[in-house]
């Protein structure tokens, strides 16, 4: 995934390295080779890192064209403190911009800080620089925070994955799956952050949802669903379509954690198994 770009020639993000780190964390070993060249040969030229002489982050904030100084950046500032510390860092100074290019800088980011706990290797160090990289450089402030979330944020973050699942299912669109992903990422990340941090990032994705839902429609209720686990990640896996691969993982995690039914109904309708 280093040797491929960031976005496609059409302009939409490239899903590549998220959907192989969500293969792996569904089992799909032997798919994730074949999804990693693909997406290598049809996202464009890679973006190689560039180290900066001097670098004033804030200046630099939401620069796409110094894409290649914020790899270098990151990379260096991993390398010197570890990736922990930059996560609890920069994870909390991105989070105003947490919408920006549909949310994906920080799901890249959080499927990044999955693989690099799961196993910690230069490799996986390098795609958490990328991915914060593109982050930041992307940044935009999105909508404005509301109160301060009290209590279980963890719990609070599950209950607005729930809500935007039984969005998805009244209007299962791009947007609306990734109001469930955007969340779920939220929720990959807490282990990482600091409770203060969880309570801005948990405020700042109520409001963007907010501004994403506009209060158009509602959610659709689920009373229980029967399908098989396997069968949906086998779909998921043999569509080739990185948006199933994702929302299928997101919703195995947030029905663990919660048993609500929504969750295995989106898995199911996205892959067209309902």
């Amino acid at each position: 995934m280093h040797f491929s770009g960031f976005e496609l020639p059409n302009g939409f993000v490239n899903h590549g390295p998220m959907a192989c780190e969500a293969l792996a964390a569904l089992g799909c070993d032997d798919d994730i080779d074949s999804w990693a060249r693909r997406f290598a040969a049809t996202s464009g030229n890679a973006v190689d890192p560039v180290a900066p002489s001097a670098f004033d982050w804030s200046e630099a904030l939401g620069d796409y064209e110094r894409l290649p100084e914020w790899i270098g950046y990151f990379d260096a500032r991993i390398a010197g403190v570890g990736w922990p510390a930059v996560v609890e860092e920069w994870v909390p100074r991105l989070f105003p911009g947490l919408a920006v290019v549909l949310f994906h800088g920080e799901i890249r980011v959080a499927h990044a800080v999955r693989a690099v706990h799961v196993s910690d290797t230069v490799p996986r160090r390098h795609e958490l620089a990328r991915s914060l990289a593109y982050w930041a450089a992307r940044f935009r402030p999105g909508e404005p925070q509301g109160g301060d979330p009290a209590g279980n944020t963890t719990g609070q973050v599950l209950d607005v994955a729930i809500e935007s699942a039984r969005r998805y299912l009244a209007r299962p669109d791009i947007f609306s799956l990734h109001g469930v992903t955007s969340a779920m990422a939220l929720e990959m990340l807490a282990p990482h952050l600091s409770d203060d941090a969880m309570a801005s990032g948990l405020a700042q994705l109520r409001a963007d949802h907010a501004a994403l839902y506009k209060g158009s429609y509602t959610g659709t209720t689920v009373s229980s669903v029967e399908l098989d686990t396997a069968d949906l990640i086998g779909a998921a896996a043999a569509s080739g379509d990185p948006h199933q691969v994702k929302l299928v993982e997101a919703c195995r995690r947030g029905s663990r954690a919660t048993g609500d039914p929504a969750f295995a109904a989106a898995a199911g309708t996205v892959t067209g198994l309902i």
